[in-house]
């Protein structure tokens, strides 16, 4: 679906960039500083970057989300599942508890394996109300059940903390399953989609393309609210498809 999305969009990008739109200077959210912007190609997504520290649309909405929503976020406890890339960065530097993980297979979960901490999203082994922010970025796509993944999101989160994050989310489409696992044995509904993946040179298996559900979905799994941030501003270096930062607070009820 993603690249039949690009494939649309091309052809208009690209005459914009005949009449010289090429990039632009703005501030990056997550270099904290006025920077150039560089298109480097028709999908904006992934080839708007920020010639400083190569960071993408996605990353920089996600932070100028957390930044406004959580000022003082370099003194709360935040983790990360699936980090990877310039905003992972960014919070390894200056978030003195920020904790990422990765999921391997083959690992004890709760153990340290290549330098990240071992956790399965859908079944954490952190103790209730460890965590200040959640965040993952572009993940819920690759998992094959996202109920089980919110119900620990809230568990793990303290009274007032939040999971912010991306998908790719087709907010016009019904969500579409690509992919399912019954009874421990995985079917493939459509032709198998692999995104990247930073620890698995084979990349990830997109198991849903998330709808217009989505939001109602996430309410009901995770029992708050859901507010969706849309920003498109060049001036912030953010522009392109799938650019939401959906943010499920939990209250201190």
């Amino acid at each position: 679906m993603i690249s039949r999305i690009k494939r649309k969009i091309s052809g208009t990008l690209q005459a914009l960039r005949g009449k010289g739109n090429h990039g632009n200077h703005g501030y990056c959210s997550i270099c904290e500083h006025p920077v150039y912007f560089e298109i480097e190609g028709p999908w904006l997504r992934d080839q708007y970057r920020c010639v400083n520290c190569k960071s993408i649309p996605r990353w920089r909405a996600l932070m100028s989300v957390v930044a406004e929503l959580y000022p003082r976020w370099r003194e709360l406890k935040i983790h990360e599942s699936s980090p990877g890339g310039p905003l992972s960065d960014k919070l390894t530097r200056e978030c003195p508890e920020y904790l990422p993980s990765h999921f391997f297979p083959d690992a004890p979960r709760g153990q340290i394996h290549g330098g990240f901490r071992c956790e399965d999203l859908m079944a954490q082994t952190f103790k209730d109300g460890s965590f200040d922010l959640v965040i993952t970025s572009d993940v819920f796509e690759h998992l094959p059940d996202v109920r089980l993944a919110v119900g620990e999101i809230m568990r793990t989160l303290r009274p007032g903390g939040a999971h912010i994050f991306t998908v790719p989310w087709y907010r016009t489409k019904k969500t579409l399953i690509r992919a399912l696992v019954k009874d421990g044995v995985l079917q493939h509904l459509e032709k198998p989609d692999y995104h990247g993946n930073p620890i698995d040179e084979n990349g990830s298996l997109v198991f849903t393309e998330w709808g217009v559900e989505l939001p109602f979905l996430l309410q009901q799994w995770g029992q708050f609210p859901v507010i969706i941030h849309t920003i498109r501003d060049r001036a912030l270096g953010i522009d392109g498809e799938f650019r939401e930062v959906f943010v499920q607070q939990k209250s201190y009820r």
